[in-house]
């Protein structure tokens, strides 16, 4: 599975985040977002390779799959 597929498998089981009211486009507006955005992939990531393969198989993804997504770095989507 390509990273873009798991991102939306995620993204569908995920509920949306309105923690973060600031859309304004201001340099400590795009920061905050960004160091969220990274932290919630850190998680993501983290709760995925967690999982036991007969949960990875529900969602689509091998343990390969996961593995692959777990060794991406935090800032690389």
């Amino acid at each position: 599975m390509s990273s873009g597929a798991f991102r939306l498998a995620a993204a569908r089981l995920r509920p949306p985040d309105h923690r973060h009211a600031d859309r304004t486009g201001t340099l400590a507006g795009r920061i905050r977002r960004a160091l969220a955005e990274w932290r919630r992939r850190a998680r993501s990531r983290t709760q995925l390779a967690r999982l036991a393969e007969h949960e990875l198989r529900d969602i689509g993804l091998t343990p390969a799959d996961a593995a692959r997504e777990y060794a991406k770095p935090f800032w690389r989507g």
